[in-house]
């Protein structure tokens, strides 16, 4: 009850889709778990399009089977019109080789998060929603405990302690806006202006719950089909729009460019709005911490990139696993470190952060026309700090060999530079590993990196490993393949010759050559001298 001081392992602020994975896990790990939510579910929230790997995540908390149940549209794949041609363009979950799903689901986020949340309360997590943090402290000490103030809605207080805090409340950031600087992306500042239609025309069969991103000459658009007919329709803009277009308010603009987008209104003939215009700033940042003693933050609590290929939900589920396994093993087992596994918990979420960011990039620079539009032109203008655009790329795809038939459509429909789209299809075909390598010219093992003792998920907890660091700070898993590959990598043989030798070993040739690709992207084998 309010004003009494409850004891618990762990204190979650914030019950969405980051807040009810983490809490769960901890719960089905046998640790006493708080979370204090200040809405009532179902409450409202954007973010529709669920990534196919989220269903994996979902397979985790025993979820998926009710996703199922519960009827949400199936999407396939995602169909564009994007880059120098008006015609529209599909690529398909399937054609992922590594996906264990091969669609994803859109969902209406307000039955969807309440029911997360209600399988936090089903595994035994203590949920109190309507309960809002008003204050935190964080234990002195690792045998410390730290407290969380809230007030309920009646605005009587109460005060929790815990020995770890998980920070999921948002883009509210409860602990990071405190403790942490937030970095801005200087290219993602956004705004997104949507509403919900019915009656609008969906392509038939297997591509009827695919999302719809179409460009025009200020943003692009994304169309989400929902059940019951609705569908999600919104403009991604520059924040300035705002301003430009503040005389004749944004329900004038929102519809003068749907007016400018013909495949999208061809698609609305008939159609009619069911709710009024929403407006929110989708900015990129990222907070220069995730993690700290006593507490770990998920989701948009730590980093947000942009609504295009929606990682909100799949970045928050993602990052509340991992919170669950770091803060598991921690009061688990305390011989492994704190600073080790917070250690492991920053690289394995900034990682995947990277990874997707990259992908933002790569879709937002490739769009070839209407260069004059201050949106598209700025975001040509990618500049990924310390390290070379066009090598990020590659290394974007080294970590992502397997969905190399996504890449390929991409590169026939995009406005990527020459010398990059005959690297990246020479990768794909076994025929080059990276920029400007000579697939015959001998290879060693590089002298610039570094193996570390680290540690690696094993169910609910983290266990020893061994990792990669290289000098530009990238960590890859030392797994026995790649440990082979060191080992044969002695002057001897170019980068087709190590994967034939790899293939003699019993690795299959897809796996090998994304295996070499990988390393010599990362720079852990060069040519020999």
């Amino acid at each position: 009850m309010p004003g009494e001081l409850d004891s618990y392992d762990v204190i979650v602020i914030g019950g969405g889709p980051g807040g009810a994975m983490a809490s769960t896990v901890l719960a089905d790990s046998g640790k006493r778990v708080l979370v204090l939510e200040a809405a009532r579910f179902p409450r409202y929230h954007i973010g529709e399009s669920l990534l196919s790997g989220t269903a994996d995540l979902m397979a985790r908390i025993g979820v998926l089977d009710r996703v199922e149940r519960d009827g949400y549209i199936k999407k396939h794949g995602v169909q564009w019109v994007w880059g120098d041609s008006r015609e529209p363009w599909t690529v398909y979950f399937k054609d992922a080789l590594a996906m264990p799903y091969d669609y994803g689901y859109q969902v209406e986020r307000g039955p969807f998060d309440k029911m997360l949340l209600d399988n936090a309360r089903e595994h035994g997590v203590d949920v109190r929603e309507e309960h809002r943090v008003v204050d935190f402290t964080l234990p002195a000490d690792a045998a410390g405990t730290g407290t969380v103030t809230y007030r309920d809605a009646a605005g009587r207080t109460g005060t929790a302690e815990a020995r770890w805090i998980v920070d999921a409340s948002g883009q509210g950031g409860t602990v990071t806006r405190r403790l942490h600087s937030q970095g801005w992306d200087p290219y993602l500042k956004n705004l997104a202006v949507w509403s919900y239609w019915k009656g609008a025309t969906r392509p038939p069969g297997v591509d009827a719950g695919n999302t719809f991103l179409p460009t025009f000459d200020e943003g692009w658009w994304w169309f989400i089909p929902l059940r019951d007919d609705v569908t999600s329709i919104g403009a991604v803009v520059d924040s300035s729009v705002l301003v430009k277009h503040r005389a004749d308010g944004m329900e004038a603009y929102y519809t003068a460019a749907l007016e400018r987008t013909p495949e999208l209104a061809e698609r609305l003939a008939g159609a009619r709005r069911v709710e009024g215009l929403r407006v929110a700033r989708d900015w990129s940042y990222v907070y220069d911490r995730f993690a700290g003693d006593g507490y770990v933050a998920c989701g948009d609590a730590a980093c947000f990139i942009d609504p295009l290929f929606s990682t909100g939900v799949h970045l928050a589920m993602l990052s509340g696993f991992l919170a669950a396994v770091s803060v598991n093993t921690e009061l688990d087992h305390p011989e492994v470190g704190r600073a080790r596994v917070l250690d492991f918990y920053e690289n394995a979420y900034r990682k995947e952060f990277a990874r997707l960011r990259a992908q933002v990039y790569f879709l937002y620079g490739g769009h070839g026309t209407n260069k004059d539009s201050y949106f598209w032109h700025a975001r040509s203008q990618f500049d990924v700090p310390g390290i070379d655009p066009q090598q990020a790329f590659i290394s974007l795809i080294a970590g992502a060999f397997a969905h190399r038939s996504w890449y390929s459509r991409y590169l026939r429909q995009l406005d990527v530079p020459g010398q990059l789209r005959d690297t990246i299809e020479q990768i794909f075909d076994g025929k080059s590993t990276g920029v400007g390598v000579d697939p015959q010219r001998p290879l060693v093992r590089s002298d610039g990196f570094t193996v570390v003792e680290d540690l690696a998920v094993d169910g609910a907890h983290l266990r020893p490993a061994r990792s990669i660091r290289t000098a530009g700070g990238a960590s890859l898993a030392l797994s026995p393949p790649l440990e082979r590959l060191l080992e044969l990598a002695d002057g001897t043989g170019g980068s087709v010759d190590l994967v034939d030798r790899l293939v003699t070993g019993g690795a299959g040739r897809e796996g090998a050559q994304s295996l070499v690709h990988e390393a010599v992207s990362y720079g852990l084998l060069v040519p020999a001298t």
